[in-house]
């Protein structure tokens, strides 16, 4: 069934109601982001299962294609600097992260992308951060 926003944009309902379930989250759990974090990978997945399974794989060719698999690093031929991996997040699950809090909520920094790595192994790259 389509709702109409308040931008005169039709939407689905099941769309509708997952960001209401979203933002519940962020308000129950304040200035703890991974129940919503989760939940945002839980409403990826489930409603787009064969771009979840591809982005699975394609984590997984990234990490055997790198030279150095445990820190998962490869020397870039233009600077002679080594490029390191670390994790990787499907990008609808960032926008609606983004969407959700701003920059001054969450900083994504290092620290956030180590937490990110230990709550979301499926996501990491480097098998050692």
């Amino acid at each position: 069934m389509l709702v109409i926003d308040s931008f005169g944009i039709p939407r689905q309902s099941d769309d509708v109601r997952a960001v209401e379930r979203l933002e519940k989250l962020k308000e129950k759990h304040g200035s703890n982001p991974w129940p919503v974090i989760e939940e945002c990978f839980t409403i990826w997945s489930s409603r787009h299962p064969t771009h979840w399974e591809s982005y699975l794989f394609y984590i997984d060719d990234i990490k055997e294609t790198r030279k150095e698999k445990k820190f998962a690093s490869t020397v870039d031929k233009k600077t002679g600097g080594t490029l390191r991996y670390t994790i990787d997040i499907p990008q609808p699950v960032m926008f609606m992260i983004r969407c959700l809090y701003t920059p001054e909520e969450l900083d994504m920094g290092r620290e956030f992308m180590r937490q990110f790595a230990r709550k979301f192994p499926k996501m990491r790259i480097a098998e050692r951060l």
